[in-house]
């Protein structure tokens, strides 16, 4: 039930119609069911950044994911590969976190606190990151509305992306890549079928998760054609817990057949790998430490962009927030006083099982934007992409201070 208040109809209003062209072009969650009812997802404000503080969100998202390509290109070298079992993914995935690529990962989004001229990185979405279709579509017709200029490129991202990977994989031009996601999840499944969209192979077909086939043997269509090709928007961990109905542990297959390389993936198991936020203690230790791994000015970088993490608790009379290093969309983070006190904490249990990293809490800056519930103040989170290797655009979201699925999408702007 959703109800609307007299003061905010004519808000509504222009909700409503701009919720129904973002709709019309692939963009149709801007609201969101829950337990207690309706939630408003998709804002109408516009916010603007000026032209030096985007060329700095830019440059820091190009330097963090070099950062993030050396310490990988490390982790899968003889001299760092005993720092491989610190990244605390479940064991049945190593063998597939194992397959190598040139690049860490196609399709990134770092979650950034930009606070003034201090950006700082809070997390890595490396593996199967989502906001793609607010940040090219949804935000383009908000710039559009308020007669202001978008400045994401999140489509010429995507094409840069698919032609350095079908570069670098070879795909025949008679073979298929398929694109699955949950069929009855509209996000999931516009966002892959936007992704498909932009990608230049002459054959591309999406297809349910839940119509393919996975045997022992190898995995298909329904009708029997064998997919060699795949993007998935579907978290590798999810695999060892997969099952079909008659028990056989088709998620296990489905990894072996990733491991043994008769299916090729895009995001590729690099990405996954990388995803565990470990990776960030991992990249904070050694830059501590002077390992060899840097230069000088890499480590200026980490001091300047990395937050201090650690895979036990080093923070004694400091706030810090101690996260999963799988969580997903807040899941099963804490935020910590000075005393040790939780102050909030998500209720994801999905979690909860996977080993924690701790990291420093900074505050992320207020901002008060209109709702179909009146004014709302919540802390603004950036997510900037890195698509192909290159910085392509922002997502906005204001939220509580964990940014959970609730929290709302507004659009972005440079002045």
């Amino acid at each position: 039930m959703m109800v609307i208040s007299p003061q905010n109809v004519t808000y509504f209003k222009r909700w409503a119609l701009l919720h129904q062209k973002a709709k019309e072009q692939g963009f149709g969650w801007g609201m969101l069911e829950e337990e207690d009812g309706w939630h408003q997802y998709m804002g109408i404000d516009v916010l603007s950044f000026s032209p030096k503080q985007w060329d700095e969100i830019r440059l820091a998202t190009e330097r963090i994911g070099r950062i993030y390509q050396k310490m990988y290109e490390f982790l899968m070298s003889e001299d760092g590969s005993p720092l491989f079992s610190r990244l605390a993914l479940p064991v049945s995935t190593w063998e597939v976190a194992s397959v190598s690529s040139s690049l860490f990962s196609y399709i990134v989004r770092f979650d950034l606190v930009v606070d003034g001229e201090a950006i700082k990185l809070l997390e890595g979405n490396t593996d199967t990151p989502t906001g793609i279709v607010e940040s090219a579509t949804a935000n383009r017709l908000l710039c559009d509305y308020h007669r202001k200029r978008s400045p994401n490129r999140i489509e010429e991202g995507l094409c840069r992306a698919w032609k350095r990977w079908l570069a670098e994989t070879a795909v025949p031009l008679e073979k298929t890549i398929y694109f699955t996601s949950y069929g009855w999840h509209e996000e999931d499944r516009e966002t892959t079928q936007f992704i498909q969209r932009h990608c230049p192979h002459p054959r591309t077909r999406y297809i349910p998760i839940e119509d393919i086939v996975v045997s022992e043997s190898g995995v298909y269509t329904k009708e029997g054609m064998p997919i060699e090709y795949l993007y998935r928007l579907y978290p590798l961990e999810f695999l060892e817990h997969d099952y079909a109905e008659t028990g056989e542990p088709v998620g296990k297959w489905m990894l072996n057949h990733i491991a043994n390389q008769t299916v090729k993936l895009l995001n590729p198991p690099s990405a996954y790998m990388m995803q565990s936020k470990a990776v960030m203690a991992l990249i904070w230790e050694t830059c501590e430490q002077s390992h060899p791994l840097w230069s000088e000015e890499e480590k200026e970088w980490i001091r300047l962009y990395f937050l201090p993490t650690y895979q036990t608790n080093q923070f004694g009379g400091i706030p810090h927030v101690v996260k999963p290093v799988l969580g997903r969309e807040g899941g099963g983070v804490q935020i910590m006083d000075a005393k040790g006190n939780v102050v909030e904490q998500d209720e994801e249990m999905w979690y909860a099982e996977y080993e924690k990293v701790y990291q420093q809490y900074v505050e992320m800056p207020s901002v008060t934007i209109e709702t179909w519930d009146g004014p709302y103040t919540g802390k603004l989170l950036v997510g900037s992409f890195l698509l192909g290797g290159e910085p392509s655009g922002l997502f906005l979201r204001v939220g509580e201070r964990i940014t959970g699925n609730l929290s709302m999408f507004v659009g972005v702007s440079v002045e």
